[in-house]
């Protein structure tokens, strides 16, 4: 009997995926389980449902594996525990210390581990992609990911621990990873920004289209001076998917961006391994990240 896998990734109130990346997370993992003759079914669900979702799945029958991307760390944890010893289980682009007791000792003969982006580095690619553009003693406003997203925090980390330290920062936070979410973002920091004479000379979203909404909030403002200022700054992002992010970038809308490629099709595969091989899924598995342009890092000599 084919292997079922269940994937639950990032969606909204609809039922749909919050970005192209999340689509992309989908194709990827249809394809690496269609190669390997497994029975993949995929949902998206906010944050608040993904748990609900898992456990309403398993009530229905049982599956071989889950495949998450929880929006939270603690939803991530709702997951871990509940599943622990019943189910397979790869958690995809969170990270807490709290999770690796649990994988160690996972049990069943199940398999559990993690693939995570390189979070910090991803952070730290755009802290140079930043250095290499802006002017000096610039100030940047940086649009992070949900509060309660570990990749949000790891990659702010890795932003701060590169970029030049003549560079101001200036965050806010978005509730989900969308535009309109950059736009709320952008919304709610202009609301104590608008009396300050700072210029700000780059918007970098923690995903391309948080870039853009920024972007767009920006330059819908009322005062006719901020607008212009908005319009001007450079926009960079995280992401890099074609048909969004790489375009976007190609079009010059989008400075730079940083490509990171899907890595749901890779928990596939890592549980192929185990279930053919018995090879043990590692507890923390990285994926890759590239700057966009390449050249994008280099400092102008």
């Amino acid at each position: 009997m084919a292997k079922r896998v269940f994937v639950v990734l990032i969606g909204d109130a609809e039922g749909k995926a919050v970005d192209l990346y999340q689509q992309l997370q989908e194709r990827d993992a249809i394809a690496q389980g269609r190669a390997a003759g497994y029975e993949v079914e995929v949902v998206w669900a906010t944050s608040f449902e993904q748990y609900g979702a898992v456990r309403k799945r398993l009530a229905a029958s049982a599956v071989d594996a889950v495949v998450a991307e929880p929006a939270s760390v603690a939803t991530a944890g709702l997951i871990l525990k509940s599943l622990q010893g019943t189910s397979g289980l790869v958690l995809l682009n969170v990270w807490d210390p709290t999770f690796e007791p649990h994988l160690a000792s996972w049990g069943g003969g199940f398999p559990a581990g993690t693939i995570s982006q390189p979070q910090q580095g991803i952070g730290k690619i755009q802290g140079q992609q930043l250095s290499a553009v802006v002017p000096q003693g610039a100030n940047v406003l940086v649009v992070a990911g949900p509060p309660r997203s570990s990749a949000a925090r790891e990659r702010l980390e890795g932003l701060r621990s590169t970029v030049r330290s003549d560079v101001t920062l200036h965050t806010t936070e978005a509730g989900q990873w969308s535009e309109t979410d950059g736009i709320l973002a952008f919304n709610s920091w202009y609301g104590v920004f608008r009396s300050r004479r700072e210029e700000i000379h780059a918007i970098a979203g923690q995903s391309d289209d948080l870039a853009v909404g920024a972007s767009k909030g920006g330059t819908a403002v009322g005062n006719a001076e901020h607008a212009r200022m908005f319009g001007r700054a450079s926009l960079f992002g995280v992401g890099g998917c074609p048909g969004y992010g790489k375009d976007k970038v190609d079009a010059g809308t989008l400075k730079a961006s940083v490509t990171v490629r899907p890595n749901a099709g890779m928990a596939v595969a890592l549980l192929k391994r185990f279930w053919t091989g018995g090879e043990p899924i590692p507890a923390r598995t990285t994926s890759e990240a590239v700057p966009y342009p390449a050249a994008s890092v280099d400092r102008p000599a």
